[in-house]
């Protein structure tokens, strides 16, 4: 078959064939269309007509570049926000993407979703168990990374609200007889467990508290990082590496960062414990306490004092609802909790007890 010029080729019945590109499939490659003429000068025309035909100025259209698939926008914005957020919330990010959202969504091409593709997705993850509350953080993340990459937003489901978390408060016998216990043991590790008892500390902010961060003339401890153990960015592409690390970084969130006092009532335990600058309240050494050994010590402590087993958030559950109890204003409960609203403060950790609400019930019949 012999060829002449752009794409023009004599065909074996004696005709010249122009091609022209005149779109893309939906795999992205391109379409092309064809014209038949008996002389090469008659197709070349053909072809220069057709190609006219697709622009309305008169000059062939650039061809549309073929729609991303969400295996590269994903990519993309992992690669955009690595470094500009916190490497605890980019780990748990990235968890999100590989078990959920790469899965079901990456083989597809940004301009193939649909309103469909979110409400299967949502009856997946619904049939696998998954929480309300963690159906909507996949789909809030999601949403984000459509807003960043300035792709056509998609509704997304309204979703039942997460039903309360049900931690269970310490009684007030339970609060006092640990208290009483943990008064009377000499080691750090009870006067650290101590302090949460009294300040409503997160498990992170207590394994990282350091006593530079006591402030003896204003009698108070500055929260400012937190420890956590998260996953290494790439554990298989270098031998021997851990699958983990533990990752001491700022709080939670700017308002975590705060001024806690200390009650007085603790001063003499915290005279017989305070270390050096740079030394962890925990451990007295330059070593934190990491978290889940922090959980496990805390386990065989109220196993050792006869009290059941309640998670170490309750800690800070009972805190703050006997704060609330004692008649302390929502307003200061929550900047003790390093809460950013009085809202999370009050829907969450605070819990009337029975005893008021039989008090309640009880004035109605006066």
């Amino acid at each position: 078959m012999s060829r002449k010029g752009d794409n023009i080729r004599r065909r074996k019945d004696g005709r010249w064939e122009a091609r022209y590109p005149k779109g893309r499939r939906s795999d992205g490659s391109i379409l092309y269309g064809s014209v038949y003429a008996k002389k090469y000068g008659e197709a070349k025309q053909k072809q220069t007509e057709a190609l006219r035909a697709l622009s309305a100025d008169g000059h062939p259209s650039p061809l549309p570049l073929p729609s991303p698939t969400f295996q590269t926008i994903f990519d993309s914005w992992e690669a955009d926000v690595r470094y500009t957020i916190k490497e605890s919330s980019f780990f748990l990010y990235q968890t999100i993407l590989e078990r959920h959202l790469r899965p079901y969504f990456g083989p597809l091409r940004a301009d193939q979703l649909t309103q469909k593709h979110i409400q299967d997705f949502l009856i997946l993850k619904r049939r696998e168990g998954l929480s309300p509350a963690y159906i909507r953080s996949i789909l809030r993340l999601f949403h984000n990374i459509l807003r960043k990459s300035q792709l056509p937003d998609i509704q997304m489901p309204s979703l039942p609200q997460p039903s309360p978390k049900g931690l269970e408060l310490f009684s007030q016998q339970e609060w006092l007889r640990l208290k009483n216990y943990l008064q009377r043991q000499p080691d750090d590790f009870s006067f650290g467990i101590l302090l949460c008892m009294y300040t409503g500390l997160r498990v992170g902010e207590l394994s990282g508290l350091r006593w530079d961060d006591y402030d003896p003339d204003h009698v108070q401890f500055r929260i400012k990082r937190t420890v956590q153990r998260i996953k290494n960015a790439a554990p298989s592409s270098i031998p021997n590496i851990p699958r983990t690390h533990v990752s001491i970084s700022s709080p939670k969130t700017p308002s975590s960062i705060r001024d806690i006092p200390l009650p007085y009532c603790l001063l003499p335990e915290l005279q017989l414990h305070r270390g050096p600058s740079g030394t962890y309240v925990l451990t007295g050494t330059r070593q934190c306490m990491e978290p889940r050994c922090i959980q496990k010590k805390y386990r065989r402590l109220l196993a050792d004092c006869g009290i059941r087993y309640l998670n170490f958030h309750s800690l800070r559950h009972s805190f703050a609802t006997f704060c609330i109890q004692n008649g302390s204003d929502h307003k200061t409960v929550a900047e003790l909790l390093g809460h950013s609203s009085v809202n999370t403060t009050l829907n969450i950790y605070v819990h009337s007890s029975l005893e008021r609400k039989r008090q309640c019930l009880e004035q109605l019949m006066q």
